[in-house]
């Protein structure tokens, strides 16, 4: 058994008895929604760059998104 299989039962387990949320139940979901998480939260990140200092729009398409066109 590989180690995503043997989480994922123990995982399983925790969520039956409430220890753990049902998302955090299947390794795969887990890792996909971190890094979902982890992208979102880089985009945000960089937004807030270009709206405070919107010369670091270096694009014709983030200019005129940001208002710079």
């Amino acid at each position: 058994m590989e180690l995503a299989e043997k989480y994922n039962a123990i995982a399983a387990k925790g969520a039956r008895l409430g220890l753990i949320d049902n998302s955090q139940a299947k390794i795969e979901v887990y890792v996909t929604e971190k890094a979902l998480d982890g992208l979102f939260y880089m985009m945000a990140e960089q937004e807030k760059a270009i709206r405070k200092h919107p010369a670091a729009a270096v694009t014709g398409l983030a200019k005129r998104v940001f208002g710079l066109l």
